[in-house]
């Protein structure tokens, strides 16, 4: 079975002067415009093509990989708006329309949104939306305390950046826990620090326990040993200066440096550390 707006391997029943005809299954014959076509092709060929309906509501396919398919998340920038909604740049040379029932909040054009793209049944026709609420479980979430889960960075509110949770709930990762650049759009692993009686979670990104502190600590190293052995951060140091180098809070940094001085691999001062030798 073929879908629209996927990639997908697809087997060449015709090579003509135009292009090609790729058999679509019960999408029926999908073409593949000569322009399309890297290397010679014949009848029985397989070929990897993104899947999408073009002007004239005709399955048509491309090689070109656009930003997200159908079912992901993407941060795409608003080229133009009609009548019927924004028009999305998405990787392709025809854009991807966000209709204005899909828009919360409305798009404004040239700025960037995080997405989903859908198919829409009645047209068949591939959108984005950025409601999201249409999209997540409406089951009671079931995490568990410390549970690693994959996430999306959604936005910013007052209290922290909110995150997609295995594109299934929102969370919120507080801004006193963030110790490194965050962007829309961005996907990084995350832990459940609490699941509240509301239902509202709060995510964190650092490892948490020991197994953080051995991670970093292997990063200290690496870093001492890039810069001569010496760096010029220790148990006294400034929180921002350990936080831009180290994209960690001062407590896990001297945690870490702790852990290394038992070691007898690092010497520590009040504002440097050092390799032994």
């Amino acid at each position: 079975m073929s879908y629209l707006g996927t990639t997908q391997t697809l087997f060449v029943k015709e090579v003509s002067n135009e292009g090609a005809y790729l058999d679509g299954h019960d999408l029926g014959e999908v073409f593949l415009p000569k322009q399309e076509i890297k290397h010679e092709l014949e009848a029985g060929d397989s070929i990897s093509v993104f899947i999408f309906l073009d002007n004239a509501n005709l399955a048509t396919a491309t090689i070109k990989k656009p930003h997200a398919q159908v079912g992901e998340y993407a941060l795409l920038r608003v080229k133009e708006i009609n009548s019927i909604g924004a028009f999305l740049d998405w990787g392709l040379e025809k854009d991807v329309l966000a209709p204005f029932n899909e828009q919360k909040p409305r798009m404004q054009e040239g700025h960037s949104y995080l997405v989903r793209l859908y198919l829409d049944n009645a047209s068949q026709r591939i959108c984005a939306s950025n409601n999201f609420n249409r999209f997540l479980s409406k089951d009671e979430p079931q995490y568990t305390h410390l549970q690693e889960v994959d996430l999306i960075v959604a936005g910013k509110t007052d209290i922290g950046y909110k995150v997609l949770i295995e594109e299934s709930h929102f969370g919120v990762v507080f801004y006193n826990m963030v110790f490194k650049s965050l962007f829309v759009g961005q996907k990084l692993k995350g832990y459940i620090q609490k699941v509240r009686d509301d239902g509202k979670i709060d995510v964190v990104l650092e490892k948490p326990g020991m197994g953080k502190v051995s991670d970093l600590g292997e990063n200290i190293i690496q870093k001492l040993k890039n810069e001569g052995g010496v760096i010029p951060l220790g148990d006294k140091s400034d929180p921002e200066a350990i936080k831009k180098m180290f994209s960690t809070s001062k407590a896990n940094y001297k945690k870490a440096i702790g852990g290394l001085f038992k070691q007898e691999l690092i010497d520590i001062e009040a504002k440097s550390i050092r390799l032994r030798s």
